[in-house]
């Protein structure tokens, strides 16, 4: 992800979530106050409508006040009077009790009692002709509490009982189901209180006045349905209908109850019984509105919310893409100064860190500058020293391998039992003889080490059978190992027909450098070679190279691979060496994409392991490590030697180029051996030189490169320096395993023949050339 969509997401959460959370945390608040004050408004309206029943009682005080100030004739005549004049005064009362309470069909018992709270005179109405009339059957007292409370009031006061529930009274009078009582105490207004003459008892029937409340539910406190004007409900229905209504009868508060549908109805504890629970009504509410309400201010809040999320989007893309173009220049001048070593300037305007920066983004760029420069200058010299250091070895090697290899040959010469010195002076001969060699393989390996460095190395690839490879390098350090009374392990027969596609000669070379020092430092026991499968699967192929020497201490087995370098000082001057055959080992190796290993401890012998592929990859170089893939060659056939004299060549002379002292004197003696003037050179540069030196050159050896290409590039140089006075080139080496035919062919060289050199197929190959050089052709 970029920079610039990293900061655009920061911003966009940065600036969202608190209106999200604001959001999150408000809306579901405000919905729940509205909701909350639309019930209140519900719950006035209710209120609104039982205000009309209660300024109904209100005037159904000044009715009991009235009927207090004038009660029924035997309260005032009392218990002496005349028994037919009372009766006669109560019939006149009750006539008047019905002009004065026929209309008020609410009011349906007038109950009068004494001071002692005992009934005296009742007059109850007619349910189905309305009259007031006394009954046979006296009414049903209030309790004796409200009584005493009556009995109590000042002449004027009106006491209001609770609402009296019931069910067996309803059952035979409807109007009896749901009622309240007013209580006056009787006697004028002001007058004495001690001890009024009674009180009168005025029964109202709520139950009537609730019927003209449409869509409201009189409930009990158990659950069972009052419906005014009929019998109480003998089960709890109402908790039936309204699932979880017993809960909010239970908690006793004002609650909104929520069915199935949208259906929803207001609960509200309206009136106490006189059994103190109480009496519930329910009203349905129309949930539209506040749905309505509610679907509006979340549309509302979602839009509002998308336009700030668009202003911020836009803020965010605008904040971003200045920080990006920030980083970028940020970014592009650093990788400017760190690349090129520009002294750019940062000349940034805004807050004062941000100019600071740019200053001392400026300061530090200057002196990277200067510091990139100089560093520069220094490689420049680094680089011209190396050049120097490569000339320098070039030449010396060439000034040197000329005199070394004359002083090689004849100190070869000198050591032989046939060059007629005495016994101390051959042993002096090979002494120098010894010396030469060393002071060559040093001056090898040094040009080798430039070679590797330089990476001017050549990867020739060709499949390479192990064990013969490893047979072939015993049989060259089996004199030294045989001199030195020790063991040489290896089973051919375990890695029997083992083959892996690698360059031979690098190879070679590796083990051999493992070989000659594990001989070199091992006084008693032996070698053990072995070839195993490695755990890698990258390089799955182990060489191990095994000795009982004198080992290698564990703070010493970095440095041996390190050039010029042994164990210690004692180790070079009593084994000798320069220290250079495991570096170049190693170097050699990575370009094998091998690596080397050790494990060794001090007098216990030292264990080196060379892991390889079994294929190197043709990619795995760079251009200046050329790979080439060289499938193996028959043996070139020698045709018969032809019944030639030995060949004349008019005092001229034959160029051998070699590097292998040992063949250069192999060489050298059957050249001799036919009359011939040898001269010698290590390598292309040498045998041009010598050529430009010395005319009458007749025949060049050449010996066969590592590389097939450095052979063909040689031949090439040859050519180009000779081309005045065309010289025949005889290439040497061994034909099993390169493609000589196809070398000379490409190249121009003129033949080709197998190493070690037979003295017949050399006669045969010269003879060959000169009569081919004798014969004109096209």
């Amino acid at each position: 992800m970029s920079l610039r969509h990293l900061i655009l997401l920061f911003l966009l959460i940065f600036g969202l979530t608190p209106l999200l959370f604001g959001v999150l945390i408000n809306l579901p608040l405000v919905l729940d106050r509205t909701t909350l004050f639309y019930q209140k408004a519900y719950l006035q309206n209710l209120r609104a409508d039982f205000r009309d029943l209660d300024q109904h009682l209100a005037s159904r005080h000044e009715m009991i006040r009235l009927l207090a100030k004038l009660p029924e004739p035997g309260l005032i005549l009392g218990e002496e009077g005349d028994e037919e004049e009372i009766d006669l005064a109560r019939a006149r009362y009750t006539t008047w009790i019905n002009q004065i309470l026929g209309d008020q069909q609410d009011v349906i018992q007038i109950l009068f009692l004494s001071g002692r709270g005992e009934e005296r005179f009742w007059l109850a109405r007619d349910i189905k002709s309305q009259q007031w009339r006394p009954t046979p059957l006296p009414p049903i007292l209030p309790s004796k509490a409200f009584t005493d409370a009556g009995l109590t009031l000042q002449p004027g006061g009106v006491l209001v009982s609770r609402i009296r529930i019931d069910p067996n009274a309803g059952s035979d009078d409807p109007r009896q189901l749901l009622t309240l009582d007013l209580m006056s105490p009787i006697g004028a207004p002001g007058g004495p209180a001690d001890a009024p003459p009674g009180v009168v008892v005025l029964t109202i029937d709520v139950g009537g006045m609730a019927q003209y409340y449409r869509d409201t539910l009189w409930v009990n406190h158990d659950g069972s349905y009052l419906h005014p004007g009929q019998p109480i409900g003998a089960s709890a229905q109402a908790f039936e209908d309204f699932p979880g209504l017993a809960r909010i009868f239970a908690d006793g508060k004002l609650a909104v109850w929520r069915g199935a549908h949208g259906r929803q109805w207001l609960w509200v504890p309206m009136f106490l019984t006189e059994d103190t629970t109480p009496l519930w009504v329910g009203r349905p509410v129309d949930p539209s509105p506040i749905d309505d309400f509610r679907d509006a201010l979340i549309l509302r809040v979602i839009s509002i919310v998308f336009v700030l999320v668009g202003v911020v989007m836009i803020l965010a893309r605008w904040i971003a893409t200045r920080a990006e173009h920030f980083g970028q220049v940020l970014t592009g001048g650093i990788g400017r100064i760190l690349r090129d070593g520009e002294p750019i300037r940062f000349a940034w305007r805004g807050p004062r860190e941000v100019s600071e920066l740019g200053e001392q983004l400026t300061a530090l760029a200057e002196t990277h500058a200067e510091h990139l420069r100089a560093a520069r200058a220094h490689t420049r010299e680094l680089e011209q020293s190396y050049r120097y250091k490569s000339e320098f070895l070039a030449n010396v090697s060439h000034e040197l391998r000329t005199p070394l290899n004359s002083i090689l040959l004849l100190s070869k010469l000198l050591a032989d039992r046939q060059s007629g010195l005495d016994v101390d002076q051959q042993r002096q001969a090979q002494v120098i003889y010894e010396a030469g060699r060393d002071l060559r393989a040093m001056i090898d390996n040094i040009l080798d080490i430039s070679l590797i460095e330089a990476g001017r190395v050549r990867v020739a690839l060709e499949w390479i059978e192990l064990a013969s490879l490893v047979e072939e390098l015993i049989e060259l350090v089996t004199p030294l190992s045989t001199e030195k009374g020790l063991y040489l392990r290896f089973d051919p027969s375990a890695v029997a027909g083992t083959w892996i596609l690698s360059d031979r000669e690098k190879l070679r070379q590796i083990l051999k450098n493992f070989l000659s020092n594990a001989v070199k430092f091992t006084d008693e026991g032996g070698v053990e070679i072995r070839i195993e499968t490695d755990e890698d699967p990258s390089r799955p192929v182990a060489i191990h190279v095994v000795d009982t020497g004198i080992g290698i201490p564990g703070d010493k087995q970095e440095i041996i691979f390190e050039a010029f370098q042994q164990a210690d000082g004692s180790t070079r001057r009593r084994y000798g060496g320069t220290g250079l055959g495991l570096s170049i080992s190693r170097e050699l190796a990575r370009l094998l994409d091998g690596e080397i290993s050790v494990r060794s401890a001090e007098g216990q012998g030292a264990c080196f392991t060379l892991r390889l592929p079994r294929e190197l990859a043709m990619a795995s170089h760079d251009g200046d490590r050329v790979i080439e893939h060289r499938p193996r060659a028959p043996v070139a056939e020698d045709g018969p030697v032809p019944d030639l004299h030995r060949p004349r060549f008019d005092g001229g002379w034959v160029l051998v180029v070699e590097r292998d002292v040992e063949g250069l004197l192999a060489e050298t003696t059957l050249l001799e051996a036919l009359g011939l003037r040898v001269q010698t050179a290590a390598d292309a540069d040498e045998a041009i030189e010598t050529l430009r030196e010395e005319a009458g050159c007749v025949l060049i050896l050449l010996a066969a490169f590592v590389s097939a290409a450095d052979t063909c590039d040689t031949i090439a140089d040859i050519r180009r320096e000779s081309a005045d006075r065309p010289i025949p080139i005889l290439v040497m080496g061994d034909c099993a395993d390169r493609p000589w035919q196809s070398i000379c062919s490409v190249t121009g060289a003129d033949g080709a023949i197998a190493k070690p050199i037979d003295q017949g197929a050399l006669e045969s190959a010269i003879a060959r050339l000169l009569e081919r050089r004798s014969t004109p052709g096209p």
